[in-house]
């Protein structure tokens, strides 16, 4: 993915814009390693601001990136997450997990989960330990 995105901003943008484009990339890799993605953020100008990037770039970058909204792309990252902690702790109460990831309701994290997945998290975790 990073040689797609580096190949992507050196063909399309001027020197200044790359620079910019590669701090905009230095910040979103280092708030998803710091698992910021967790953080009970609502809005995309929350996760701008959690990130240091103004929305609109922070968007753009994340559309150019990912092809998704970025919202979209942040449910994803939470998903994967529980995923993890669904295989890493199967001792673990679905509920805590969802909080752990950001979800704090119970049914929205259900929700959320199935869409990504296919199936709910419960189900999804007795299918990994089988």
């Amino acid at each position: 993915m990073k040689l797609f995105l580096h190949r992507l901003i050196r063909r399309g943008f001027s020197q200044a814009q790359r620079r910019h484009m590669y701090r905009i990339r230095d910040a979103v890799e280092g708030w998803v390693l710091a698992k910021g993605y967790t953080r009970p953020l609502a809005t995309a100008e929350e996760i701008a601001a959690d990130i240091g990037i103004p929305a609109d770039e922070l968007s753009r970058y994340i559309h150019l990136l990912s092809g998704k909204p970025l919202l979209t792309w942040r449910k994803e990252l939470r998903i994967l997450e529980a995923q993890r902690l669904l295989r890493d702790y199967p001792d673990m109460p679905v509920s805590m997990i969802g909080e752990m990831v950001g979800i704090e309701d119970k049914s929205n994290f259900r929700k959320q989960f199935t869409e990504v997945v296919g199936m709910t998290p419960r189900q999804w975790r007795e299918g990994m330990l089988r």
